[in-house]
């Protein structure tokens, strides 16, 4: 069959995040782990480790999130230097200071719309956290702050590999 289609928005998974002190692993294993949420990846997840249930969005799900998020009103000038940058770390920087002041905030506001969509999508997907019903609240009181925002973009990614490929992954 050479077209793909939509796997199952019926589908649900429970993860952990590698920020998670109870979970142990390298960087490669963590990348690894993020690519396929198999725990087996892992060095070691504690029973203590906390766990998210998630389900997969549909297409419409998804743009919903994007469309609460404020797609009609972000920054296209924004999302075409987002897209332009430079991968490399100490080049972006430089070519991020080149940047003019209005090119500067129109990144900064693209920026502020892929949180505000990230946010949305775990609002829309998470069901539970370790058991229990949950919502992105639950998630927005994780402390300290950096911990809160690796949940989220681990969150995301696992949301958008359920969400596109499956719960098989790659």
């Amino acid at each position: 069959m050479a077209l793909n289609f939509l796997t199952s928005i019926d589908q649900n998974i429970t993860v952990v995040v590698t920020c998670d002190p109870d979970v142990k692993a390298s960087e490669e294993q963590k990348a690894k782990y993020l690519s396929s949420a198999n725990l087996s990846d892992l060095e070691s997840v504690s029973d203590t480790a906390t766990r998210f249930t998630l389900k997969a969005l549909s297409p419409a799900d998804r743009e919903d999130a994007e469309q609460r998020a404020g797609a009609y009103t972000r920054s296209e000038l924004g999302r075409l230097l987002w897209i332009e940058a430079p991968s490399d770390r100490a080049e972006r920087a430089r070519w991020h200071h080149e940047l003019s002041d209005d090119e500067r905030e129109a990144m900064a506001d693209y920026q502020s719309y892929l949180n505000r969509v990230y946010l949305e999508m775990v609002r829309a997907s998470l069901t539970h956290i370790n058991n229990e019903p949950a919502t992105l609240d639950n998630v927005q009181n994780i402390r300290p702050d950096d911990n809160r925002a690796i949940t989220i973009s681990e969150l995301v990614v696992h949301i958008q590999r359920i969400s596109l490929l499956g719960t098989e992954g790659k």
